[in-house]
């Protein structure tokens, strides 16, 4: 049903607009059904139907989608001649004037007619039409507005019309005309009928069209009662009409007749409507049980997800305090036991021979990759558990960069790969927190010779609108695009196997970027498998604002320039 109001403009000025067209159609044919007067009646004379015709597409457009200005002012223009042409009839039955106007369309035809004046709208039928185009000339108005314009004009003009029909019906002749000579035509109140019908529910917001297409109790109220009201006693005194012409009863009988039947209807309706509201309230009541149901078991839902994901934070936050105190109790023996190697290397508790200071030397490496590993898994601890503190300091990058180049030659040495550094042609200072900084360079510089067999690593370093960029590419194996992203995930590794040939925890790259974003920056990956990969660090050259800054020793600006490194 709503559906069905909704597309009832449309349908009314589509209607309005070809019966017009047919009428004009009737009289250049000589049609007897359009030219000559029904029993009673008056003929549709020419000028109405072109009212029609503008009418029914004014309408129309009013109503389509997608409007656009140069359609408005189309459906404007339709309005206002049907207008024009209303006014200046009842302007002619003002003055008792003859313009001739009203023949401009078939004047001969309309001459033999006995209307009078001929071929001229009658006096009700272009009050109404003047009453329906200004009505036209407000549904855009009332669009934006909000307003009711287009209704309050609409509905006398369809009472007009209502009344030529039910004069037509009930034989009364003072209802559709107002002269002995001319009156609406019965097609013509029909049409205004469709067309005011048609402007009542233009506008969907406001007044009837709102309670028409209104999906709740009130809809469908005034859609089940309307219609039943409008109609139920046109039917029942047309049979009351039709009873007392057949003389099956007497006029007084008819009028109980007619008064008994209306009660019966309008109670029967009444009793319909409310068995139906009923069920609607009862199925609106159920539907809101069971959305309060459903409210309620998605509460618990959330509740129990916050319960789990809260517990789950507990448990990660336990894991990595975990790792933190065992990565802090490992490192102290660690460190002892590097402290009584370098005693024994340095023959301070006996003389040590070259097979036993080789021994020694195993265990010192072995003891560093250690603490490098345990320091790894601390720090990766403390950033996950936002303990990590920043401590703001003006470095040169120059020196930086050199200084964590130093750390990783010896594993480029070892490989005979090609290790370059390409430092900043003027050194430039930058405030972040330099362990950090020297920690994520030796994590991507280490990663790159790690997978690298042949070819050469390669790390360059740039400043860009105050941003800090630095660039370490590889020729190694490159990494496949699925796992793109999984590199910087905690633990995970290239090769997923017990056998691995390189080592390592898998935090370097997780905390590598947790560490750069600490530091308001971050790190990307680019790479072909078997071309290499390129990562990417991006940190800001300058601290936030308000961060108390310390220099550190080495020097801003070094006094002897440092060029590109090839180690």
């Amino acid at each position: 049903m709503i559906a069905f109001f909704e597309k009832v403009p449309i349908i009314a000025g589509g209607t309005v607009a070809i019966l017009g067209a047919l009428v004009l159609v009737g009289w250049a044919l000589d049609y007897p059904l359009v030219t000559t007067a029904t029993t009673g009646g008056y003929p549709i004379v020419p000028l109405m139907a072109v009212c029609f015709v503008l009418a029914g597409g004014a309408l129309t457009m009013a109503v389509r989608p997608n409007r656009t200005p140069g359609k408005e002012a189309t459906q404007q223009t339709l309005a206002a001649l049907v207008a024009t042409i209303a006014g200046l009839t009842l302007y002619e039955y003002l003055r008792a004037s003859q313009s001739g106007f009203d023949l401009l369309l078939f004047g001969d035809k309309l001459k033999q007619v006995t209307n009078y004046p001929p071929g001229r709208i009658s006096i009700n039928s272009a009050g109404s039409l003047l009453l329906f185009a200004l009505a036209l000339l407000s549904i855009p108005h009332d669009r934006r507005r909000h307003d009711f314009r287009a209704q309050m004009f609409a509905t006398p003009g369809l009472l007009i019309a209502l009344l030529a029909i039910l004069g037509y019906l009930f034989g009364v002749k003072g209802m559709n005309s107002l002269s002995q000579w001319s009156g609406m035509a019965l097609w013509t109140a029909i049409g205004q009928l469709i067309l005011g019908l048609g402007i009542l529910v233009a506008v969907r917001d406001r007044g009837v069209g709102v309670l028409l297409m209104d999906d709740g109790p009130a809809g469908v109220l005034t859609r089940r009662l309307l219609p039943a009201a409008l109609l139920a006693p046109i039917v029942l005194g047309v049979i009351r009409i039709l009873g007392e012409s057949g003389g099956f009863y007497e006029s007084e009988f008819g009028a109980s007749l007619f008064a008994v039947a209306s009660i019966l209807t309008f109670v029967g309706l009444v009793l319909w409507s409310a068995r139906v509201l009923r069920n609607t309230d009862k199925e609106r009541v159920d539907l809101l049980a069971l959305e309060q149901q459903a409210r309620a078991h998605a509460e618990k839902a959330r509740n129990e997800a916050e319960l789990a994901r809260a517990e789950a934070e507990r448990a990660n936050n336990s894991k990595t305090d975990f790792l933190a105190v065992m990565s802090h109790e490992l490192r102290t023996p660690l460190t002892a036991i590097m402290g009584y190697e370098e005693l024994l290397s340095d023959g301070i508790t006996g003389p040590v021979t070259e097979l036993q200071r080789q021994q020694l030397g195993r265990i010192n490496a072995s003891a560093r990759h250690l603490l490098g590993l345990i320091d790894e898994i601390l720090t990766f601890a403390r950033v996950d558990i936002g303990r990590e503190r920043v401590r703001w300091e003006s470095m040169s990058i120059n020196h930086t960069l050199a200084d964590a180049a130093a750390l990783v030659e010896p594993m480029a040495a070892a490989k005979s790969i090609n290790f370059i550094v390409e430092l900043l042609e003027e050194d430039q200072a930058i405030q972040t927190d330099g362990t950090k900084l020297r920690q994520m360079l030796v994590n991507l510089l280490s990663n790159g010779i790690k997978f690298t067999d042949k070819g050469e690593v390669r790390i360059r370093c740039s400043e860009n609108n105050g941003i800090f960029v630095v660039s370490i590419a590889d020729t190694g194996v490159g990494i496949p695009p699925e796992n793109i992203e999984e590199v910087f995930e905690p633990f995970w590794q290239a090769e997923q196997t017990a056998t691995r040939k390189t080592g390592g925890t898998g935090l370097g790259l997780s905390v590598t970027r947790k560490l750069a974003r600490l530091l308001g920056g971050d790190v990307t990956v680019a790479s072909r498998v078997g071309m290499g990969t390129t990562f990417l660090l991006t940190l800001p050259m300058k601290a936030p604002a308000g961060e108390p800054i310390r220099r550190r020793d080495t020097p801003t600006t070094p006094t002897n320039p440092m060029h590109a490194l090839h180690i």
